[in-house]
């Protein structure tokens, strides 16, 4: 059996469910913007000094103006840390909300460079958290101000693993380093995580009491580990170039010598995240967040026993693309309405993934490449300004509120090359139906003969990327993009590399050009590339899918951009 793009989008409209996880771990969360290639010296209990920008998630938390612990960003206005960070160690009471300090950005304690100081506007501890037992040794600061995300504050992954045994995670912090002295500097560790008889065969006078199920245990018995000063900052765990937290820093024995000073040579304790995800989100409203007994278990869509045929756009909904002249702005950003269809992928983390556009009230059609992570758990439908609660345009024309709704299971085209960016298309399946509305409304396909033959010299392309000045746009933005033929498409293949060349499949997709510094760029995976044609009225069809773009210089050393999108309806894209 064999299909081409449009009849494969319309043969999984007829699906049904097995049990295999989609892979994948393309994040927003956990991704350092900079990594410094400086030189490190040991300091910390046998650690490393780290650089700047390394561990963009890790604050250093004050009372007044005394540095007391670490915390973790987890959120523009969220902040995880130990629960005793937040008491004051004189009294062994609550410290007042007014003199708890976050500094982001910190890496000299001394210094003030690329530092944001945010005050702390709530506190949350567990009721039954004590300062003696240990237990429940978890806050979450609520800031008073968002953090600006940039290359030396960006939020972590929250990991949603149970079972961190055997795993080598890496603490940070400005604790005490093997000389018994505090650095100003951050530094770093690699510590193995332990199984509980271990840690608790290593020093049961000192674990026995205090080591609880929501903890775990870290390090080694040779002098690296946690210190006086430690307590707060997170343990954090490395997958795929992504980094998760998975513990916080809660307390390790004292020095029979001195009590007030850490033990050097035993295993550290950590408040375990996963054991706390429910009330976190609860306490947070952050919803990304899953809880215990809430497993991430999305479903591959496969299709069986199902007979493909053209259903002539049965599958599809005949009001689609609509087309609203008096809305269109002249400029790059958009305006509320304009573009209904767009839709975004959202990670666990909360953070989006990609873009695609809504061509039914099931289906969110989108790019395959890189895979779709199987922790993208939700579309956004209806958003315009990422970030703002009510969209409105300047005459206070407003959207309703966007509408995310579960993902049930997402298909990517069985022939989808990452190597080459071939087949480059995904079909996401919504749990429920959607409700059309004004700001939601589904995009029009070529499915009529008529519009599959259609070569048009410009297309225009939506999305939230990477504007001009590399960072991700808040507002949706549109580019204008012109067509090249295959041959001249080619030719530039040709010349700007091998591996750019063996990539690009002429008959498989088709080729534009942009100068327009606003058109298609890094995050635009899966953004629709459409026009305004006259088709049933006039409606906003979608003839491709944003694949990758490359830059070259053209004949005055101007440099443009060359675009390449998946053919929607190429008769050569087939399904085997």
């Amino acid at each position: 059996m064999k299909l081409d793009f449009l009849d494969f989008v319309l043969f999984l409209t007829s699906i049904v469910l097995v049990g295999s996880n989609v892979e994948g771990n393309e994040l927003k969360c956990g991704l350092r913007q900079q990594i410094s290639r400086s030189e490190t010296v040991p300091t910390i209990l046998n650690g490393i000094e780290t650089t700047e920008g390394k561990w963009p998630w890790h604050v250093a938390i004050f009372h007044l103006f005394q540095y007391v612990c670490g915390g973790t960003i987890i959120s523009k206005t969220y902040i995880l840390t130990a629960a005793h960070c937040t008491i004051n160690r004189k009294e062994r009471l609550q410290q007042n909300v007014n003199n708890i300090f976050v500094d982001v950005g910190t890496h000299d304690l001394f210094t003030f460079y690329n530092r944001q100081r945010h005050s702390v506007k709530s506190v949350n501890i567990l009721a039954n958290y004590t300062w003696q037992s240990h237990q429940h040794d978890i806050a979450i600061l609520e800031l008073n101000s968002e953090v600006k995300f940039n290359q030396y504050a960006q939020p972590v992954c929250v990991s949603l693993e149970q079972n961190l045994i055997n795993k080598v995670g890496t603490v940070v912090g400005w604790g005490l380093t093997e000389f018994d002295s505090a650095s100003s500097i951050l530094r770093e560790a690699q510590l193995p995580v332990v199984d509980t008889i271990t840690c608790l065969d290593s020093d049961p006078e000192a674990f026995g009491p205090s080591l609880k199920k929501q903890m775990f245990c870290a390090g080694y018995t040779n002098g690296t580990g946690i210190c006086n000063g430690d307590s707060g900052g997170g343990l954090f765990f490395e997958d795929n170039g992504v980094w998760y937290l998975g513990g916080i820093v809660a307390f390790t024995r004292a020095r029979d010598e001195n009590k007030a000073k850490c033990y050097t040579k035993g295993y550290g304790v950590f408040t375990k995240i996963h054991d706390y995800l429910s009330w976190i989100r609860e306490n947070t409203h952050l919803k990304h967040l899953i809880g215990e007994g809430e497993p991430i278990n999305r479903k591959v869509c496969v299709a069986r026993n199902v007979t493909a045929t053209n259903t002539n756009g049965r599958k599809l909904p005949r009001q689609c693309g609509v087309y609203t002249p008096n809305r269109v702005y002249s400029g790059q950003p958009t305006r509320v309405f304009e573009f209904p269809w767009m839709a975004l992928l959202i990670h666990a983390s909360g953070y989006w993934q990609r873009v695609g556009t809504l061509i039914n009230n099931r289906y969110v059609l989108t790019g395959a490449m890189p895979f779709i992570p199987r922790d993208v758990v939700r579309a956004r439908l209806g958003e315009h300004m990422i970030g703002q609660t009510i969209d409105c345009n300047a005459d206070e024309d407003c959207a309703p509120p966007v509408r995310d709704i579960d993902i049930e299971c997402i298909t990517h085209h069985p022939q989808a090359n990452r190597q080459r960016l071939s087949n480059d298309i995904a079909l996401v399946r919504l749990a429920k139906y959607v409700e059309f509305e004004d700001h939601i409304q589904p995009i029009c396909l070529p499915v009529s003969p008529v519009l599959r033959k259609m070569q048009l010299p410009r297309y225009v392309l939506t999305g939230w990327g990477a504007t001009e000045e590399e960072e991700e746009s808040p507002i949706l933005r549109k580019g204008y993009i012109s067509r090249l033929g295959k041959a001249e498409c080619q030719v530039l293949a040709n010349n700007i590399s091998t591996k750019n060349k063996e990539t690009l499949v002429i008959d498989k997709q088709f080729c534009s050009k942009s100068a327009d510094d606003s058109a298609p760029s890094r995050g635009d995976n899966g953004a629709p590339v459409g026009f305004v044609v006259k088709s049933n009225g006039i409606r906003f069809v979608q003839f491709g899918i944003f694949s990758f773009h490359m830059f070259y210089f053209n004949a005055s050393e101007y440099r443009e951009r060359f675009v390449v999108s998946l053919h929607l309806a190429s008769k050569n894209n087939l399904l085997l």
